[in-house]
């Protein structure tokens, strides 16, 4: 069943809902964009990026643009006739800006140059977009398709390793009841997932400090004692709940349970290398632990909804959210996380010329088939 976008403002208010945005992982301050790929009869298409933009760039400086990507030559820029607001299932934003461009039908093997050198590895400039027009005598079929990689492999610990295949699905990817919304957007819904989730969180942290501790002192423990580490990790510290906050107190605090967790390694294992890297590097690793932040969370700091426009009346889409006829996809760094994330849409508009075609062979064969008929009757 299809749910109408501009009605999903009224389903969320009657639920219990949280977003979380307190920790890292869980950004609270998103930027969206509305993308809007608009295929033509004639097969090309128009897509066109909203975004919110500062008050320098509606000025008209356009070095100082709202996009990741680079609009260059052959891109439309301006300032939209009035701002639109545009719902992102838990959260709404304010448009006022936009990128336009027409590409040719085969005209697929553009790629988007980043704005930014740290733009460079979002997977939202990554995607890979196709669309195409079948001619037929009756009706000519349009099909779109985007896929946006995934982000999993690029995690300390992918997500599987704490849930299962089915699990991360439902926590990243559809919330049960909840149209279009994924477990971190409306969790309430599927408390049961909400501990595996941040346990997963926990992990990626414990895995990361690891990993940099023991880069540092030039040792690995044995998986036996890395096991107890985790587990100790684990009964001590919750990365998800109060991770490296900012400020003096918070940076001292950070260095001792660095210090501190290299410690319990050097008592695990009897080796003083790990401890003694940390009266060295301690203060480091808090800023290499910052940097990993820093990379892991960029994807989750931005959010795209997808409104594919087709000639004609639409026969499939991959997604049960629609806003004013058209379907509509998210995209974000939590659908990533379940994986590559495709967005898939066809339709089809009728070629009346076919259909006259038709009629007039139809009249021209009754024609011929009756005509000798006549003829003999009349001799």
């Amino acid at each position: 069943m299809k749910t109408d976008i501009r009605n999903h403002l009224n389903v969320r208010a009657g639920l219990v809902m949280t977003v979380i945005s307190a920790t890292v992982f869980f950004p609270s301050c998103v930027t969206y964009y509305a993308v809007v790929p608009d295929i033509h009869p004639d097969g090309s298409m128009t897509r066109t990026v909203y975004a919110d933009a500062d008050s320098a760039c509606l000025a008209g400086d356009l070095s100082s643009h709202p996009f990741l990507f680079e609009p260059g030559a052959g891109w439309e820029t301006g300032r939209m006739p009035a701002p639109e607001t545009r719902w992102f299932l838990d959260d709404s934003a304010r448009l006022d800006f936009y990128a336009r461009r027409t590409f040719q039908q085969y005209d697929s093997s553009y790629s988007d140059i980043p704005a930014s050198e740290k733009y460079t590895a979002l997977p939202y400039l990554r995607a890979r977009e196709r669309w195409d027009r079948k001619k037929g005598l009756f009706f000519n079929t349009y099909s779109y398709t985007c896929v946006v990689p995934g982000i999993a492999d690029r995690m300390p610990v992918p997500p599987d390793s704490c849930m299962s295949g089915d699990e991360v699905d439902r926590w990243f990817r559809s919330a049960g009841s909840y149209p279009g919304m994924n477990g971190v957007e409306a969790y309430a819904g599927i408390t049961e997932l909400y501990d595996k989730y941040t346990e997963w969180v926990n992990v990626c942290y414990r895995e990361q400090i690891y990993r940099i501790v023991c880069s540092d002192a030039g040792e690995e423990l044995t998986d036996s004692l890395k096991d107890e580490l985790m587990e100790w990790m684990g009964k001590h510290y919750d990365f998800y709940e109060d991770m490296f906050p900012v400020g003096d107190e918070a940076e001292r605090k950070a260095i001792s349970l660095m210090a501190d967790i290299a410690g319990e390694m050097s008592r695990l294992s009897g080796s003083p290398a790990y401890a003694d890297a940390a009266a060295v590097h301690a203060e480091a690793w808090r800023e290499k632990i910052s940097a990993m932040e820093s990379s892991l969370t960029a994807p989750f700091f931005y959010a795209m909804m997808y409104q594919v426009r087709m000639p004609g009346r639409l026969t499939s889409a991959n997604t049960d959210l629609m806003d004013d006829g058209f379907p509509v996809w998210k995209v974000d760094g939590y659908r990533l996380l379940a994986g590559d994330l495709t967005i898939e849409a066809s339709s089809r508009q009728v070629r009346p010329l076919g259909f006259i075609l038709l009629g007039l062979v139809i009249l021209v064969s009754a024609a011929a088939f009756f005509r000798p008929r006549r003829q003999n009757n009349l001799n």
